[in-house]
């Protein structure tokens, strides 16, 4: 795991973004910790589609062969309608994208969770999560897959 960006991945991200990709690189970059019932795994969103995030979430479910609960955060960036300062906003668990972990035991409890990502998009999710009106959502930097297992 990359502790400093690489520079192929910097130069894929727009040079107006780099800096603030570098200085929250610690939390963007792929992790995952696992516990003895939950398992957080974090990934970089580099592209602004919506695919990035479904590979990710198809990536994490296909570890799984037993039924567990999953939730969902978004990192993203935030710009200051004034000042054009920007912000890194942590995903976290108080910002997760269900009101309640999902339940992913059967095929349509899949299907069904891909479709409520996909329906749900990432830019309304972060202006949901903005701290005031006083900052616009600029990317969707990262995305956190919180896995809850029942054994």
């Amino acid at each position: 795991i990359l502790l400093v960006m690489d520079r192929s991945t910097l130069a894929q991200i727009p040079g107006e973004y780099q800096d603030i990709y570098k200085r929250s690189w610690n939390t963007i970059k792929t992790s995952v910790r696992q516990g003895r019932l939950k398992d957080v795994y974090h990934f970089p969103i580099i592209t602004t589609d919506n695919s990035a995030i479904l590979r990710k979430a198809e990536e994490v479910v296909a570890k799984y062969n037993e039924k567990f609960k999953v939730n969902v955060a978004f990192g993203f960036i935030l710009k200051d309608r004034t000042t054009d300062e920007l912000k890194f906003f942590h995903p976290s668990y108080n910002t997760m994208l269900f009101t309640l972990p999902r339940l992913l035991e059967t095929p349509s409890d899949y299907r069904q969770f891909v479709e409520d990502i996909e329906q749900q998009d990432a830019f309304v999710y972060a202006r949901l999560h903005r701290p005031s009106t006083k900052w616009t959502v600029e990317r969707i930097v990262c995305v956190r897959f919180d896995i809850y297992r029942f054994k």
